[in-house]
């Protein structure tokens, strides 16, 4: 499972710029350092310009993006990728959104399959 979060957050504050990546991706390390999330902070999730964005996702599954959060959330997100990733397809229809992310949900991109030979 991987756990995208974007590094530019707030994008369009440069005093605060890479302010959120930094602060979720501690308060991951030190709430839930055993979870087997693979942590990616990435230059943008797309969620501009509501800032506070992550992603959960996985080879074959849809991308499901959050926006509106910080690192109190930590344990919502984690919440989160682990039901993703038991999920066969990934589309929150089909795993439980934990409650504190529901309305947070912004995005989901179902990845396109390999054309026939």
């Amino acid at each position: 499972m991987t756990l995208l979060i974007c590094r530019t957050c707030p994008r369009y504050d440069s005093r605060r710029t890479g302010d959120f990546g930094r602060a979720l991706t501690k308060a991951l390390a030190r709430d839930a350092p055993g979870a087997g999330i693979a942590v990616r902070n990435v230059q943008c999730l797309g969620g501009c310009p509501e800032d506070g964005v992550v992603a959960v996702d996985g080879p074959g599954k849809a991308r499901v993006r959050f926006v509106g959060l910080d690192e109190g959330d930590a344990g919502a997100v984690v919440e989160a990728a682990v039901a993703h990733d038991a999920c066969p397809t990934g589309a929150p229809g089909d795993w439980e959104v934990p409650a504190g992310l529901a309305g947070r949900l912004s995005s989901v991109t179902f990845k396109r399959r390999p054309l026939p030979g």
